[in-house]
């Protein structure tokens, strides 16, 4: 009776630990764009770790960027011309499940100008 007791104990606390969990970060995450340019050019560094070793593919939105067949982590760089937000996921090339994504953010250093509709003084 210990015994099952404690079995369910273990059991219960190993239900909750995700065994297939993958990693992916991406090194710089955020692009600034500058009032002359609408892009930034990026080298971006991607270190990836998974518990099971199995074949994965860095995508790019919905581009293929590189394949890695049974590895179990990986580091890549890559240059990037970011214009706006991207998402980068590991995805199983078999299954086409999502492993995990990373993004990439864009900000910009442009300030936007509010004009008045109305001059101050005015009452309607």
């Amino acid at each position: 009776m210990k015994y099952l007791i404690f079995f369910v104990f273990i059991s219960s606390l190993l239900s909750g630990v995700s065994v297939a969990q993958t990693t992916l970060d991406v090194s710089p995450k955020v692009c600034v764009v500058s009032e002359q340019h609408d892009f930034c050019d990026l080298n971006l560094q991607f270190k990836w770790q998974q518990a099971v070793v199995k074949d994965v593919c860095l995508y790019q939105q919905n581009t293929q960027i590189r394949c890695w067949q049974q590895q179990g982590s990986g580091q890549f760089s890559y240059k990037a011309r970011v214009q706006v937000e991207t998402i980068y996921s590991l995805i199983n090339p078999h299954t086409g499940d999502s492993l995990a994504s990373v993004l990439v953010e864009v900000q910009s250093t442009h300030t936007k100008k509010q004009y008045r509709l109305r001059s101050p003084w005015s009452f309607f």
